[in-house]
């Protein structure tokens, strides 16, 4: 929310109130030096909305500054971010959202920007009759430029920026939207371990009657497989899904391979796919499998 409406919320149906006060509430709002709400009040004249269009858009500037001023600085630490959307398509998005420090990874501000920074991915759009994969690479300068409530994705980063004075990157993006694939349902699995490891799972099934997507029985059990499948994914460094990615490769990272640990219980020490086998046999579906998988952690390729 912008420092304007959230001033409207606040401020709108008050009593007049003091220098101090208003002083005091613009800080609340921007998280601006006092030298700066006092500057912002002088320009404006008093008029208090006036003053926070006045300090967002000092923000804005001095951000962009700042940008300018530290770009090269490494920005080796950061979080992974997934969203999926909610407007009943199978569709999700991952990013890695970096910046200078541990500390800065860890507060509720950079955590909320990264959480919508992918929640704004979620809902980018891209030519699906020319992707060859579920998963389709979102250019991140695209997505710098996407407009946003309060500006771009671009802007709301150099906002941080100047708040907090560390460098910030939008490192990489990718969205899962798949394939069209006749008779088959597609379902996501999705799993953030501390916000360093990400992964999405995309899971294929058949089944031979739609109704039993109607049964409560069938997708409390399918919601606990699905995310058992991406805690597996994350908890494991998958790399592959039924063959090694190259002879190097250990077995366990092939996640058809590895003991279920995840799904827990009877299933933990027998293989991902056999599992799935026999969670197949047991609800009738024609087809159950892991089609795509994109695993990412902080730092890493």
């Amino acid at each position: 929310m912008s420092f304007i409406k959230l001033a409207q919320r606040f401020y709108s149906s008050a009593p007049a109130k003091t220098r101090v006060q208003l002083v005091a509430e613009l800080r609340k709002l921007s998280n601006a030096p006092i030298i700066k709400a006092r500057q912002a009040l002088d320009e404006s004249k008093g008029d208090f909305d006036a003053a926070v269009r006045w300090l967002e858009e000092d923000m804005r500037k001095s951000g962009a500054a700042k940008a300018e001023k530290i770009k090269d600085r490494a920005t080796s630490q950061g979080l992974i971010s997934i969203s999926e959307s909610g407007s009943g398509l199978v569709r999700a998005s991952i990013i890695e959202l970096n910046c200078e420090s541990d500390f800065v990874s860890r507060t509720d501000e950079f955590t909320r920007l990264a959480s919508e920074i992918s929640e704004i991915a979620a809902q980018s759009m891209h030519q699906q009759q020319e992707a060859s994969s579920h998963f389709v690479p979102l250019p991140v300068e695209n997505l710098l430029q996407t407009a946003h409530k309060s500006g771009t994705v671009g802007t709301l980063i150099t906002d941080l920026i100047a708040r907090i004075g560390e460098n910030i990157s939008l490192r990489r993006a990718m969205l899962l939207s798949p394939l069209e694939s006749a008779g088959s349902a597609f379902r996501v699995g999705s799993y953030l371990h501390q916000g360093r490891v990400g992964a999405l799972d995309l899971i294929s099934l058949r089944p031979l009657q739609s109704s039993l997507f109607k049964d409560d029985s069938f997708m409390g059990d399918l919601e606990k497989l699905e995310r058992a499948l991406a805690k597996q994914t994350a908890g494991f460094m998958t790399l592959g899904l039924d063959k090694r990615r190259s002879p190097e490769d250990e077995l366990e990272t092939v996640l058809y391979e590895q003991p279920f640990m995840m799904l827990g219980g009877e299933h933990a020490s027998l293989p991902v796919r056999k599992v799935l086998d026999q969670w197949q046999e047991k609800w009738g579906l024609e087809e159950l499998a892991v089609s795509d998988f994109a695993r990412w952690e902080v730092g890493s390729d």
